[in-house]
């Protein structure tokens, strides 16, 4: 017999009970059914890197796990303590799971492979003898009114932190780019995924994206490290990694802002139809990525530096257009078809 503490919670749909469990006592203990193998079952298949991603954050120093898992038990009996608090009395039986995960099979795998899980108290909310139709509500009701929060709204939550992580650096950069008033991206950008003004055309979460592997060429690894208070490593295959190591912001907005400068004035009507869509500026920033080791190496970096790089290649770069595509497909091909034109340019210089 499992005994838990518990508080009811009554809904229209019915009574269900909160409680906690320590890790090591729920993992291996819950049940998953899923749709694809048996007929009963609501859950959908288990997506591997998902599972990866739940497990490396958990394994952060200071990750939380604050959603609950959302369980049913076959049967419960409920009684009050001397101390006035409920108490929830499960039947186990020995080898055998004693409960079902009605929501958070990615949450309940990945916090199995987290290093630290015994570290965790993992919330629960408790069903007791649901029906299979009442399983697949439940279930239904939880995912499908989900509303997605906008990629930039969560970077710009990153102000909160003082953690060096990839996102937060970008998003530093991002905050010096639009709020520099004589730089080509004042008040470009919108920060929170939305216009507030009709300038405002590039999202935040499109251009964190686009910097972030300029930076980092395995991002979970340098967040972990940098909540961990460990040392970021350099790279040296990554000009600009070494300024992200040192989270030297203002020199890297510095670049970035006069690459963009430069690339602004070649690119003509292509500056706003397509340097400022969301795949234009992952093409022109990964871009960046090969021009700016050759200005690392001459020592300069300069808005005249980027201009004589790009001005032999402005054909190329006029070409450019969202008629070719915005999916990562189209974003290789112009990454290297320009990045051809500008080696070409480089040999024959």
């Amino acid at each position: 017999m499992l005994e838990i503490n518990v508080f009811p919670i009554e809904q229209p749909g019915g009574t269900f009970y909160y409680g906690k469990f320590k890790a090591q006592d729920l993992l291996g203990k819950l049940n998953v059914i899923r749709r694809s193998t048996n007929a009963d079952g609501v859950q959908r298949d288990l997506t591997g890197r998902r599972t990866r991603e739940i497990a490396d954050y958990l394994s952060t120093a200071d990750a939380v796990l604050p959603t609950p898992l959302v369980i049913t038990v076959e049967s419960a009996e409920l009684h009050t303590d001397e101390h006035g608090f409920q108490v929830m009395q499960i039947p186990t039986r020995e080898g055998s799971p004693w409960g079902e995960i009605i929501d958070g099979q990615h949450r309940y795998e990945g916090l199995k492979s987290a290093a630290p899980f015994h570290q965790y108290e993992v919330p629960v909310c408790i069903f007791v003898n649901l029906m299979v139709e009442d399983k697949a509500t439940v279930f239904g009701t939880i995912n499908s009114n989900q509303v997605k929060v906008p990629k930039s709204y969560i970077y710009d939550l990153f102000d909160y932190t003082d953690k060096n992580t990839p996102t937060k650096f970008g998003h530093d950069v991002c905050k010096t780019l639009n709020y520099d008033q004589d730089g080509p991206l004042s008040r470009r950008i919108k920060m929170l995924g939305r216009k507030l003004n009709d300038t405002e055309v590039l999202s935040q979460g499109a251009l964190v994206d686009a910097i972030v592997p300029l930076i980092s060429k395995n991002e979970k690894q340098d967040d972990r490290s940098a909540r961990d208070n460990q040392p970021i490593q350099p790279d040296p295959s990554l000009p600009l990694r070494q300024l992200y190591v040192e989270g030297n912001t203002i020199v890297f907005s510095k670049i970035v802002r006069n690459y963009l400068q430069a690339l602004k004035e070649i690119a003509g009507e292509n500056w706003e139809k397509y340097a400022l869509r969301s795949v234009g500026m992952k093409v022109f920033m990964r871009l960046l990525g090969y021009v700016a080791k050759r200005g690392f190496d001459e020592g300069n970096l300069s808005r005249e530096f980027f201009h004589s790089r790009l001005s032999p290649i402005q054909a190329e770069i006029l070409a450019c257009t969202t008629a070719d595509g915005t999916n990562k497909r189209a974003e290789d091909a112009a990454v290297e078809r320009l990045t051809n034109a500008l080696m070409g340019n480089n040999a024959a210089a």
